[in-house]
């Protein structure tokens, strides 16, 4: 019988291309409801092939940027504590992806990052000592900040905005030209957030071309999709700014069974390389996986954004995606270690939606406090199912368990 391991296409290991397109595919079918969800479910009038080509347009920026920009790190510096196994990817680190499918298949949101890295993290020796227990600190912290931003927020506007949202309908008409200097400011801000952070420009420095042309394209936008309603423009550019935040964190679930090139600098950081070849290839696949998904509307976990009050309306899901946007954006800064965004995500939820339930009374107390277990509960199975394969399946194969101590606590 062939050595499946030692089969590759395009330079490629079976295992890990096997990997690599199971992850592509399982980890944003799963995390669709924290970044697509609302954009899917407050556009469900629209052709899916067009929000198809507005999200594959994303992809292809972030990807090329990454590449580009981090010196051919398309990880963004996730993959920094995490190196590529010594031995190459195995049979075994292919079923957390392919357990991620069969959860997605029953509505049951999971950390991708847990259920798919853990058994990198637990197999990869002294390389990854501790980095478990710090990814799993910088989650919960995630879920922390998260929940509490979101119940400040929405305690402050939930009582009008959100009852406001109940009672009124958003329609295509025309925006108001008053608006058109607020779109462009808009897009100005989220292009200096994407560039250069969340940080204040250094005015000695400041690239009066590039800044130039920024706003003469943000005033063309503004000008050109005045014939929209205003809330349909800034939610598409919220779900652009999140869209493009989400993936800068997790694409490295999906890229640690990549071939890649890890190297120390002088200075002592970590460099990370991809080949160009790989960038194009994965690229060409994630924008063809796609397509399946949003051609199936999410699919089956699309259910649980349908859920939550008011989400299919344009406005709230406006809110929510730019606060999840600069709530990411703050962790992909902090440091390279990887995340959950589903912790964070729920954490949002449920702050808006216990502010919501208290402030707007928009439903029961009780609905609100069952809905916010029930998503952490699947939460917590979503975890013991990334423990117990991460821990299980390198014992069936080597008679080993992994050293699960040394991985939370170094």
């Amino acid at each position: 019988m062939p050595d499946l391991g030692a089969i590759a296409i395009f330079g490629v290991p079976l295992w890990a291309l096997v990997g690599f397109m199971f992850a592509a595919y399982a980890i944003v079918a799963n995390d669709v409801i924290q970044t697509l969800g609302t954009f899917l479910a407050s556009n469900s009038k629209r052709s899916w092939m067009v929000l198809w080509a507005f999200a594959s347009t994303i992809i292809v920026g972030v990807m090329v940027y990454g590449y580009f920009a981090y010196s051919g790190d398309i990880a963004y510096g996730r993959l920094n504590r995490i190196p590529y196994p010594e031995t190459g990817i195995h049979w075994w680190h292919v079923l957390p992806p392919l357990a991620l499918l069969i959860l997605t298949r029953f509505g049951i949101p999971v950390s991708t990052t847990f259920l798919v890295l853990t058994i990198f993290t637990l197999t990869g020796g002294a390389a990854t000592a501790g980095v478990l227990g710090e990814m799993l600190l910088k989650s919960l912290s995630g879920y922390a900040v998260a929940f509490v931003t979101g119940g400040i927020i929405f305690v402050v506007i939930a009582r009008a905005f959100e009852k406001w949202v109940s009672r009124t309908q958003v329609d295509d008409d025309h925006s108001p030209w008053w608006t058109v200097p607020g779109v462009a400011a808009l897009i100005c801000l989220l292009v200096y957030l994407l560039v250069a952070g969340p940080y204040l420009p250094d005015l000695d420095n400041i690239n009066w071309i590039g800044s130039g042309l920024t706003v003469a394209i943000a005033v063309l936008i503004a000008i050109a999709t005045a014939r929209i309603n205003t809330w349909f423009v800034l939610q598409w550019l919220s779900t652009g700014f999140l869209w493009s935040q989400w993936l800068m964190q997790d694409l490295a679930n999906i890229f640690i069974y990549l071939p890649r090139e890890t190297t120390i600098m002088p200075d002592g950081s970590v460099q990370v390389t991809f080949s160009i070849g790989l960038l194009v290839f994965s690229t060409l696949l994630m924008v063809g996986l796609h397509a399946i998904i949003f051609a199936a509307r999410g699919g089956e976990i699309q259910k649980i954004v349908l859920r939550k009050t008011n989400t299919v309306d344009v406005r709230s899901a406006t809110v929510v995606d730019f606060l999840y946007g600069m709530i990411l954006m703050y962790f992909k800064e902090l440091n390279d270690i990887p995340m959950s965004t589903t912790y964070v995500f729920l954490g949002l939820l449920a702050g808006r939606e216990i502010a919501i339930t208290f402030m707007a009374r928009l439903q029961s107390r009780a609905a609100a406090a069952r809905d916010v277990v029930s998503d952490i509960g699947r939460a917590a199975i979503g975890l013991g199912v990334s423990v117990t394969l991460a821990l299980m399946l390198p014992f069936l194969a080597t008679g080993q368990f992994p050293d699960i101590m040394r991985a939370l606590f170094g």
